[in-house]
């Protein structure tokens, strides 16, 4: 997969209880063979760590956006 194009764009960072936790939109195209045309994708990440420090930002979902 060739990513052609690649926005972001903090959707929401929120503190609840000992955790940190930040959304993060991604738009842009993607190529999935080497001579296809380029698709839309739009996805929100969400991320996740301890506010304590003692780990750094981990992948809790990936949200499809129609």
């Amino acid at each position: 997969t060739e990513v052609v194009t690649l926005n972001s764009s903090l959707v929401e960072a929120v503190v609840e209880g000992d955790y940190a936790i930040a959304s993060v939109r991604f738009t842009g195209l993607i190529r999935e063979t080497a001579d296809g045309n380029p698709a839309p994708f739009d996805e929100i990440w969400h991320m996740v760590k301890p506010r304590d420090g003692s780990r750094g930002w981990v992948l809790a979902g990936i949200q499809q956006v129609s």
